[in-house]
Order: structure tokens, then C-alpha cells, then sequence
């Protein structure tokens, strides 16, 4: 039996046509001729088969254990069939030894236990509690593969496979209405933000971005110019008062691998032209999921709000250069009108005063209105912080102010509970494997953990965020996980939920 997962758009006509005849829409009359919604019929039924046939898997003793690790099993295979997207990967080795399966669930477990790596994940398969983790006979000090394998996998992984179970997962949460609750002004918001998680001065990959850094040499005390290698990402997340989850990530393409694509140009391309990318990936994949993109001061441009227009995107776009266009204009306007709202935020401790401006046409490459908001907040302590953000969209324009500045705001989820988060406590500053393949097949299976934490300690565990610092309880729950590591007395049957589909 196939897991059936709610219609969505695919990446390209061709997947979009299979799965058009694989089966109806989500909003269609279901194929079995019982003239229901097959969303409502068979999709509902099948996925309930699934998941019926996965909890039967299960052994009693994992099921019935309320250790954090064995929780967090038992929801990642039950709910959201976590064994089956991982079996899903494939990768271009000819006659592997080791099924990528075996190797993807080592790394799925190493994000989990956030293992900082691959060397590190190799000791790791040497030791038995690791080893019945991932559903192996125990041999204490027999490695069940190496770091070598890993890496050959992590290279030539079709990256494919870790995309679409970052779809599906998304798409699973939504059938368990997880994200109803986690909105602003009843908008689904997606914050796009750059991301550059290393850079080398010796170490680099023929995909690697270059630019000249001035460094200071030790020894002359002289300044040179010395060339950096980097990789930069686009990253694309879904955020919410409690849950933030990782919807797509994009890399910027340096010269090399633009002219493997086809492309003509010379350079590197910048992340504006692959956070463009990134918003037909969104439409594509998400489509009516997503209500209003958020970003930074980059995406003020007319090309931007146009392509949000076009696919029917709201968009909250933060605003920062005076002597261009919305702004230019919005100042203006706001020195006339003044102020047109006051306002204490008891939970912030701030004072904020707002101007509002409307129907600002005055950007030649956007045929939209453009609507501008400046708020000036005073924090408790007296310093100011000015915040001028722009919006476009029909629906996004009918924001209240306050909302409009809280979903601004919001963005920097993106920055606190990823990057910063991800940098310091999951070890993604680290190369684990220096290959452009390798980098985003580290990225999407670390970024699929990360989401389904997300979901299991929010969502499951019911855990409260705490607004200062929303790593903490994230930070716990993986500390009490790794000491429930010792506790595994029996392997976890991965070839039986396997076969309960």
C-alpha cells in the first residue's frame, strides 16, 4: 500500500501530471465512486490504514515507555511515516554494500542527537545502544560502516529524496492542523533570509563562491587581500507565536555551476536572483498554503513585489534605503500626516508610535500600491529602535498596524530559533562533508530533524516556548534524549515498520 499524502503542487509538470493520474486532488470526488471528497474518503482511510499498520510495528516496549527518545520514535514513525521518506532516498553508488536506508538513518540520528561529525557518527557506530538505535545487531566495537561510506552517500545522494520528506512532513503537520493556531492575523508567513554558515581560506570545492577578504598577515603586519571560499543559502521558513518549521532552502550558484545549468553569465550569482528562485520553489511545492513572504531590506524591488503579486503573495518587506523608492516617498508623506497610533506592549516593556501611509505608486519597476509603515519603539531602558517596513498584496494591505509590525518583527525567528540556533547548537558550521551535494543533503536531512523536534515538542510534548531564548526546552529535551541512548535493550525493528506499508 502506498501512503497516500494531501495533493500539493510538485516541482515540475511532469511530477505534476503523475500525480494528477495517480490520484484526484484533494478537493475532487474521491476515485472509488462513493461521491465524497477524496480528502475526506480515501486519503483519510489510507493514511489511517498506514499509520494503524506502523503503530502495530512497534514493539510493546517502545511504545509503552515514556522516555523522551522513545516518545520521539514512536512519533516520527507513527505519525509521519519517518522510516519511509528515509526509504525513499536513493543515491547513484552501483552495487552499495550498505543500503542507503541504513546510512540515511544514521544520519537522521545523528541530527537528532546532533553528533558534530562524521567522524564523530563513525565512533557512534561502534558502540551496541547506537547500533540497536538504528535496528542492527549489537557488536560493541564493530563499526557498522564507515565514515568513508557515509560520505560517498552524502556525495551522490539524490537530494530529491530529503526534499519531498520535508514536503511531506510539512504536509502531514497540516492534515494534523498543526499550524491553525500559529499564525499572524490569520496569515501563513514565510520568512526569506540569506544564511552563510562557513567560510575557508584553504579549504574549497569547484562550487564554492569566492570573494577577496583584506587580512592582516602575522608576520609583515601588512594587509593583503586573500581569497575566502564560502557556500551562502537561502533559506525559506514557515514561522509562528510557538512553531517555526523549514519549508525550502536554496543555494546561491556560483559561475561553475550556473554554466552546468545551462546559464550564460558570468559571476556568481547573488541572493536576490536565488531568493527569486526560492519563491517559485515555494509556489510551486506550497502554493494557497503560504498567505505573505517576510523579508529583509534586499527584496525592496520591484521584481520581487511583482513576482509576489503574480502568485498571490502578501508581502511585509522591511525598508531601509531613504533616497529610493517606496521609502523617498513614505517619508514624505509621513512628515506631513505625522503620527496615527500610540501604544504600550505590556509584554515587551516598550513604547511604540506608528505612522501609515497607503497607495504609494511611486516604484517604476511594481505597478502595484505599495502601503508604508514606520514604527518608532522606546524600549523601557530609553533607547529607540525605527522599524519602516512596506507592504504589498491585497490581503496583507488590510493588516492591522499592529499586526503589521509584529509580523515584521517576526522575521528575526528566523535568525534566533535557525541560524543562531543551528550554528551553535547543531554543529552546522561545521563542513561534514565539503561537496556541494553533501552540504545540501546535510542541510535538508538536518533541516527534516529540526522540524520534527519542532513539532514533537511543541505539538506532542506540549511544551511552552519561552520567548527569550526558544533553543532552551529544544536544548533539553536533546540532552535527556542522548542519555536514553543507554537505556536500548533491544534493536528497533526498522525492516518490520518498513514492511507495515
Amino acid at each position: 500500500m502506498v501512503i497516500a499524502t494531501p495533493h500539493r503542487h510538485t516541482r515540475c509538470g511532469e511530477d505534476r501530471a503523475a500525480s494528477a493520474m495517480a490520484r484526484p486532488g484533494r478537493n475532487e470526488n474521491c476515485h472509488c465512486g462513493s461521491g465524497r471528497k477524496y480528502k475526506r474518503c480515501c486519503l483519510d482511510r489510507d493514511e489511517s490504514t498506514a499509520r494503524k499498520a506502523r503503530a502495530a510495528a512497534l514493539p510493546p516496549w517502545l511504545i509503552d515507555s515514556r522516555k523522551k527518545l522513545y516518545q520521539f520514535e514512536k512519533y516520527a514513525c507513527n505519525v509521519f511515516g519517518v522510516p519511509h521518506i528515509l526509504q525513499s532516498f536513493s543515491d547513484s553508488r552501483q552495487d552499495p554494500t550498505y543500503p542507503t536506508f541504513d546510512v540515511a538513518n544514521s544520519l537522521f540520528h545523528a541530527a537528532l542527537l546532533r553528533l558534530p561529525s562524521i567522524n564523530a557518527l563513525e565512533g557512534d557506530l561502534k558502540e551496541a545502544d547506537f547500533q540497536q538505535l538504528l535496528g542492527f545487531k549489537p557488536q560493541q566495537d564493530v563499526k557498522a560502516f564507515s565514515a568513508e561510506v557515509i560520505g560517498n552517500v552524502l556525495d551522490k545522494l539524490d537530494l530529491d529524496g530529503p526534499r519531498k520528506g520535508l514536503e511531506d512532513v510539512i504536509w502531514k503537520a497540516e492534515r494534523n492542523k498543526a499550524f491553525r493556531e500559529g499564525s499572524y492575523a490569520t496569515l501563513r508567513c514565510v520568512a526569506i533570509d540569506g544564511w552563510e554558515p562557513f567560510a575557508s581560506y584553504d579549504r574549497c570545492c569547484p562550487q564554492c563562491l569566492e570573494r577577496l577578504v583584506p587580512v592582516k598577515n602575522p608576520k609583515t603586519g601588512e594587509v593583503e587581500k586573500r581569497v575566502q571560499y564560502y557556500h551562502r543559502f537561502v533559506v525559506a521558513m514557515l514561522i509562528g507565536p510557538t512553531i517555526d518549521v523549514v519549508l525550502a532552502i536554496e543555494p546561491v550558484r556560483n559561475e561553475e555551476a550556473r554554466r552546468e545549468i545551462g546559464l550564460v553569465e558570468a559571476g556568481h550569482e547573488g541572493e536576490l536572483t536565488a531568493g527569486l528562485r526560492l519563491i517559485d520553489s515555494l509556489h510551486e511545492t506550497y502554493g494557497s498554503f503560504i498567505d505573505a513572504v517576510v523579508c529583509d531590506a534586499l527584496y525592496a524591488n520591484g521584481p520581487v513585489m511583482t513576482k509576489l503579486d503574480d502568485y498571490g503573495y502578501g508581502g511585509f518587506i522591511v525598508l531601509k534605503k531613504e533616497d529610493n523608492e517606496p521609502l523617498k516617498e513614505a517619508l514624505a508623506l509621513w512628515d506631513q500626516l505625522g503620527p496615527c497610533d500610540e501604544y504600550d506592549d505590556d509584554e515587551r516593556k516598550e513604547h511604540i508610535v506608528l505612522w501609515d501611509v497607503d497607495d504609494i505608486e511611486t516604484l517604476s519597476t511594481y505597478e502595484g500600491k505599495v502601503r508604508a509603515i514606520k514604527a518608532v519603539v522606546t524600549h523601557k531602558d530609553g533607547t529607540q529602535k525605527t522599524w519602516c517596513l512596506g507592504i504589498v498584496g491585497d490581503r496583507a494591505r488590510k493588516v492591522g498596524r499592529r499586526a503589521a509590525l509584529k509580523i515584521t518583527r517576526s522575521r528575526w525567528h528566523i535568525e534566533n530559533t535557525a541560524f543562531n540556533q543551528w550554528v551553535k547548537h547543531w554543529n552546522l558550521s561545521h563542513v561534514y562533508r565539503h561537496s556541494a551535494n553533501a552540504l545540501m543533503a546535510v542541510l535538508l536531512l538536518w533541516s527534516l530533524v529540526f522540524n520534527l523536534l519542532q513539532l514533537f515538542i511543541y505539538r506532542r510534548l506540549k511544551r511552552a516556548r519561552r520567548p527569550k531564548d526558544p533553543t532552551d526546552t529544544i536544548r533539553h529535551i536533546v540532552e535527556v534524549m542522548a542519555r536514553d541512548l543507554g537505556s536500548i535493550s533491544h534493536p528497533i525493528p526498522w525492516s518490520a515498520l518498513l514492511d507495515s506499508s
